[in-house]
């Protein structure tokens, strides 16, 4: 869940244009698909209301465009956010963040663990294994088709400590701005306290930073101006955060087979310009936090080590909706070297 429409107008990356009104961009790309397809569109929406996506999902979405015209599909952006609750779903392909679908279904959770892999390149081994072939399948029991996995990156800490030492976190707040009941677990154990925020405007958000810490990823706290407030920036990277480009079950056996191969075929090549612009957008994001003037740490094993003691068995921070054979599973099939 990302912030509102107001926090998202906060200033993005440098090279970023943004367009008034949110979705002005979609016209655009409306344009490019026609002009290379005259074929029936398909429908693409996205999970996240009255908000504007964060600019690696822009981007992304524009190469999804760009290389399906190239197989002769067209791809209508919808102008309506896809509702999760509807039975009959009215979108054929839907991009929304990791945490979202893992409501749907949570086994997704696993992903979400943290200080759990090691780093992006340890999670990108996973799902493009055998852990990622487990969870599409048990996604697509629970009626969702996993295309592919797109990377925002992973989590840093930032505030006025340096969160680069597990004792720093004791006795902190920090600020959550969704429903997020594995942060609640994980701060607990870390001796912190976590708080769910409404920020209606990005001043609003700074506002609770002043003495709230955040979580989240580089480009969100670039984003999110965090460094006006905080002095400390800690890439702990412990905590991924991405979105998932899937196809309602129901709408995807409506389509002819040579349309599913296409989206498959055109999904999976985008793969590795889709992590390279993540982490070029993370880079980017990080520099101008340097230049601002905030303290960036990283994290030793030995830190990262103390960390994981001190957290909770990694069973008991997945959801109790699964049983105990199913996490058991997920996580031999995360931990498989």
């Amino acid at each position: 869940m990302f912030a509102s429409r107001h926090l998202r107008s906060t200033r993005k990356p440098p090279g970023h244009v943004k367009c008034p009104g949110g979705f002005a961009w979609l016209p655009v790309l409306w344009a490019m698909a026609f002009s290379c397809t005259a074929s029936t569109p398909l429908s693409l929406a996205f999970s996240f209301p009255d908000e504007e996506p964060p600019l690696i999902v822009e981007r992304s979405t524009e190469k999804l465009i760009q290389q399906s015209a190239q197989h002769k599909l067209s791809i209508n952006i919808s102008g309506k956010s896809f509702n999760l609750s509807v039975k009959k779903p009215d979108s054929d392909l839907v991009v929304m963040s990791l945490h979202d679908l893992a409501e749907k279904v949570p086994a997704l959770q696993v992903l979400e663990l943290p200080f759990f892999y090691d780093g992006l390149a340890g999670l990108h081994n996973k799902i493009d294994g055998e852990l990622g072939e487990q969870l599409r399948s048990i996604a697509l029991k629970n009626g969702w088709v996993i295309l592919e996995w797109w990377d925002e990156g992973m989590q840093a800490m930032t505030g006025n400590r340096r969160y680069d030492k597990r004792i720093n976190l004791s006795g902190m707040e920090f600020i959550l701005l969704r429903d997020d009941p594995m942060a609640q677990l994980q701060y607990t154990a870390l001796n912190a306290w976590s708080r769910r925020v409404y920020p209606q405007s990005s001043q609003q958000l700074l506002h609770e930073c002043v003495v709230g810490s955040r979580s989240a990823t580089v480009a969100q706290i670039w984003s999110e101006r965090l460094d006006r407030v905080h002095l400390s920036l800690s890439l702990n990277q412990y905590r991924y955060e991405g979105q998932v480009l899937v196809a309602p079950l129901l709408r995807w056996k409506a389509l002819p087979e040579s349309v599913r191969m296409k989206l498959k075929n055109t999904a999976a090549s985008m793969r590795a310009w889709q992590r390279k612009e993540a982490l070029t957008l993370e880079q980017v994001a990080l520099a101008e936090l340097k230049k601002s003037g905030m303290d960036v740490y990283e994290l030793s094993a030995d830190q990262r080590k103390d960390f994981v003691k001190s957290l909770p068995p990694w069973q008991s921070l997945l959801p109790a909706a699964l049983s105990s054979e199913e996490k058991a599973a997920l996580l031999a099939a995360a931990s498989s070297k």
